[in-house]
């Protein structure tokens, strides 16, 4: 074979490929940026705080409430609890993809809690208590079969406790008291060998009570 032939046929094939691998790596490391940049811009805060600091010209990683993992350098944590945040929680937040936890505790959050989040499925930690999040608990929560702690009492939720709960096979901790959940209790998330607390106090839910702890 011709060698410049050869070598003009491996430019060919080379430098699409690059051109695109090298597009698909820029994107995976602005997502995460981007993805919280949206979410930014649809809460309000006291002072401005995040406006003020989670901005373009910083490293994402350097953001207030913001983790990164060491190797990757992709977002692994989002904890701005006590924050005074309004606002909903927009779907941007299931793109980041190696999140393992997300803690917006004690804000003034509202609205339903948007399906981009079963996305998650590295998460660990989902912790959204002392809010005013409403509509039913979803059952893509399910999906989330990494997650060992779920916190999400005194919201609004109404409706039932979905069986596909029992799909987190790693739940430790399960906290839905003071909403406005009703109907039974599912008995399948007793089976649990994982789950060491659950609250569900301070709702209208019928069942087990007896093998509750607080």
């Amino acid at each position: 074979m011709n060698y410049n032939t050869c070598f003009h046929l491996l430019l060919a094939l080379f430098v699409p490929c690059s051109g695109l691998c090298w597009g698909m790596t820029v994107r995976n490391l602005n997502s995460d940026q981007f993805a919280l940049l949206e979410f930014k811009d649809r809460i309000a805060g006291p002072q401005n705080v995040l406006a003020n600091n989670w901005t373009a010209s910083t490293s994402v990683c350097n953001w207030i409430g913001v983790s990164c993992g060491i190797l990757h350098k992709r977002v692994i944590a989002l904890k701005l609890k006590s924050m005074n945040l309004r606002g909903s929680i927009p779907p941007h937040l299931g793109n980041l993809s190696f999140l393992l936890s997300l803690d917006l505790s004690r804000n003034h959050f509202y609205g339903h809690l948007p399906k981009e989040l079963g996305q998650l499925h590295r998460l660990r930690i989902l912790r959204l208590k002392y809010n005013s999040l409403n509509g039913e608990i979803p059952s893509w929560l399910g999906n989330l079969q990494g997650v060992r702690r779920l916190k999400m009492k005194n919201n609004n939720f109404i409706g039932t406790i979905p069986e596909t709960l029992v799909n987190m096979s790693n739940l430790e901790s399960l906290s839905l008291g003071f909403n406005q959940l009703s109907g039974q209790i599912p008995s399948s998330i007793f089976n649990s060998t994982t789950l060491e607390e659950i609250c569900l106090y301070d709702n209208k839910l019928e069942g087990m009570w007896h093998m509750m702890a607080s």
